[in-house]
């Protein structure tokens, strides 16, 4: 029974991912969607470990695929049509190592301090997510492209940061209470 409820339960963390990154592909600053989709990945591998981190994050970087190659994400269309493969796998790549790491980081903290720990890990998440996505630009991307691009990312990744630093241990504090009363 615990297991079917684990299951379920991060079945809705992977929806929420879907949900979230479809209707941030809308909000837009400059040409880059803000991402919240990163909340419920944080949360989810915190909450169930690196593996289910990882797992979410790999749901977002599909998404985020799918939406660049639909056209839907702008920037990344444009990346697409420059370097396909490499647009591609890096969409699936950073999203499934800011799951990854953000719940390292929140695995290896938490039992010296968990609200640090779910700070930190909320860091992790947007700076490995935005950080590869940079790092794929230098390395494959003629360098005013990347440099366009990478002025965008800044201002979206101070907002993403923000976000995920203030939503995310709220959230799963809310979610640890829950689990208490049940």
């Amino acid at each position: 029974m615990k297991d079917n409820k684990k299951n379920v339960t991060i079945a809705i963390f992977a929806a929420i991912i879907v949900v979230l990154q479809m209707v941030a592909t809308f909000i837009n600053f400059g040409s880059f969607p803000i991402t919240l989709t990163l909340i419920p990945i944080i949360v989810a591998g915190a909450i169930y470990g690196p593996a289910v981190g990882a797992l979410m994050g790999t749901v977002f970087g599909v998404i985020v695929a799918l939406m660049v190659i639909t056209g839907a994400d702008p920037s990344g269309a444009t990346m697409l049509a420059i370097h396909p493969v490499i647009t591609i796998s890096v969409c699936i790549l950073k999203g499934t190592l800011c799951g990854l790491c953000s719940a390292l980081t929140y695995k290896a903290l938490k039992n010296k301090n968990e609200k640090l720990a779910i700070v930190l890990a909320s860091a992790v998440a947007p700076i490995v997510n935005t950080g590869t996505l940079f790092i794929c630009l230098i390395l494959f991307f003629e360098s005013n492209f990347a440099t366009m691009v990478s002025a965008f990312m800044s201002i979206n990744f101070l907002i993403e940061l923000l976000t995920n630093v203030l939503l995310a241990p709220g959230l799963l504090g809310i979610i640890h209470s829950s689990a208490r009363y049940n």
